[in-house]
């Protein structure tokens, strides 16, 4: 570990932060269970680590977007870690957690701010889908500041820029009411109101590939970001069912 790292904030009282003081969540954090388990997985895809006998330690092998550490407490292969993250990097963990909200799935966060990201056909696809409704208070969305989070996203330095919070009073990781975990997720059961491009988007990236799958098979996109994710959605459905046959071969 650096030795600067060892001054850096812990990650839980940055998250405590973040989810309590910036939107108003109630503390303690530990009675948000879903919304702990949600923004811990997104950390870990932005945050990739390894261990080996004893330490935990940044995987460099991995795209890292937020740089965290792991700082024993006592000895031994099952000692706890402080987990620290570096300040400098707090603002994209506030942006991550807000575009957890809007697109779900860590992957699809990750292709939003990853290095040379062009961001612009998701946001269009995203502006489309939600602002087109008549209504988004069922969402749990604030229209003239999901414009503002929109129309920032294609240019902000995620690094240095928060983004407004366009949610009204909860966020979608907290599955609360229609809120199913993610916006999309909660338009997914929504179908009938969706074209299949917009359908079988919606169910990618709230990780029901099945169910993506079964909506690519019969759409014919014309806009090239949807026929992009159908090549993407087709190619992974294969691709696990083919290690699922080799699998089954070998019982």
């Amino acid at each position: 570990m650096r030795s600067e790292a060892r001054t850096w904030p812990e990650f839980s009282r940055v998250l405590e932060d973040l989810l309590c003081k910036q939107i108003g969540l109630a503390k303690p954090l530990t009675q948000h269970g879903k919304l702990l388990d949600a923004v811990k997985t997104l950390a870990d895809a932005l945050s990739p680590s390894i261990k080996d006998k004893v330490y935990r330690h940044p995987d460099r092998q991995k795209l890292i977007l937020i740089e965290r550490q792991w700082l024993p407490i006592g000895g031994g292969p099952d000692s706890r870690n402080r987990v620290l993250i570096n300040p400098a990097h707090i603002t994209l963990l506030w942006n991550a957690i807000l575009l957890q909200g809007v697109f779900g799935e860590p992957k699809a966060v990750i292709d939003i701010i990853k290095p040379g990201a062009k961001r612009q056909g998701m946001i269009d696809w995203a502006r489309e889908l939600f602002l087109d409704r008549q209504s988004l208070a069922g969402l749990g969305l604030l229209r003239q500041e999901l414009i503002h989070f929109l129309d920032r996203l294609p240019v902000a330095d995620l690094y240095q820029e928060r983004l407004s919070n366009p949610f009204a009073d909860a966020l979608p990781q907290m599955g609360l009411g229609q809120l199913h975990g993610n916006l999309l997720k909660s338009l997914a059961a929504q179908t009938a109101t969706l074209s299949l491009g917009d359908s079988m988007m919606a169910h990618y990236f709230s990780g029901d590939l099945q169910k993506a799958y079964e909506k690519a098979r019969d759409a014919q996109p014309c806009n090239g970001l949807l026929q992009h994710y159908r090549n993407l959605i087709i190619r992974e459905y294969d691709e696990a069912n083919s290690f699922d046959n080799l699998l089954d071969s070998w019982r």
